[in-house]
């Protein structure tokens, strides 16, 4: 595990920033990313000093998801054992005790953005790629990302997203509810450092009350867990296979439904 591969700081008081940093491969997910990420997750949560932790990219984007590089070798039971760990570090996030606020530096897409729905707020600039395209690649969403995006723009929003793939604008998420805030390139550290410090000067306790209470991941447990199971049948399909050669190939997919 690279410690290099996580960046914290602490911007003001009371508020911490964790940064993906992994910008030469756009900041997708490994084995050893998920690691890091929990190590500092878990380490972050006891400190009683922090009042709002930001989530960020280094570079041009947030994140791309999955590494697919890495996910195009998996056997059944790797892929089982990679959904499953995505899914677990992900709750975490979800769970973490104070108020966490995604800051999209750029691409928020597949994983990413799960990434960023499991915050509780979100904000964009506005030129960036947000989308859940797995279906493309013969896959779905499967770290909680189906049920955390319905619950914010509501399910008939979704299912255009998902079902076409098709990713949208910062600007355009924001319209439908799936960001919070859009800003320029320039306003972006900027505001969001001002709204989380807007938060930390409230009482600590009533926010971690607060969060627990609307918790993201409240009552949503048994729909997240249904996601990985479906994820993982379909990780299993020659479909997906053949999403995954047909994007490194650069071409259109040709799916059989097997």
């Amino acid at each position: 595990m690279s410690a290099a591969e996580i960046v914290v700081t602490r911007p003001a008081k009371h508020v911490v920033q964790l940064r993906l940093n992994r910008p030469e491969r756009r900041n997708t997910f490994t084995w050893s990313l998920l690691d890091a990420l929990e190590a500092e997750l878990g380490r972050l949560a006891q400190d009683p000093d922090i009042r709002v932790l930001i989530v960020t990219g280094t570079g041009d984007t947030f994140s791309a998801g999955a590494d697919l590089k890495l996910v195009q070798d998996f056997d059944p039971e790797e892929a089982r054992r990679w959904i499953r760990r995505g899914h677990e570090v992900l709750q975490e996030v979800a769970d973490f005790p104070v108020p966490v606020v995604a800051s999209l530096n750029g691409h928020a897409v597949g994983g990413g953005l799960e990434l960023a729905c499991a915050c509780d707020l979100r904000t964009s600039v506005a030129w960036n790629k947000l989308g859940l395209p797995e279906a493309r690649l013969g896959m779905i969403p499967g770290w909680g990302g189906l049920t955390r995006a319905q619950r914010l723009i509501g399910p008939a929003k979704l299912g255009e997203l998902v079902y076409t793939g098709k990713l949208i604008t910062g600007r355009e998420a924001a319209q439908i509810g799936l960001v919070n805030a859009v800003y320029s390139d320039e306003e972006l550290v900027p505001k969001t450092l001002a709204l989380a410090e807007q938060f930390a000067s409230n009482a600590p306790l009533s926010l971690r009350e607060i969060k627990r209470l609307l918790s993201s991941s409240a009552g949503l447990t048994p729909q997240v867990d249904e996601e990985a199971e479906s994820l993982a049948r379909c990780v299993a399909s020659e479909d997906q296979a053949e999403g995954l050669r047909a994007f490194f190939e650069k071409r259109e997919p040709v799916f059989t439904g097997k």
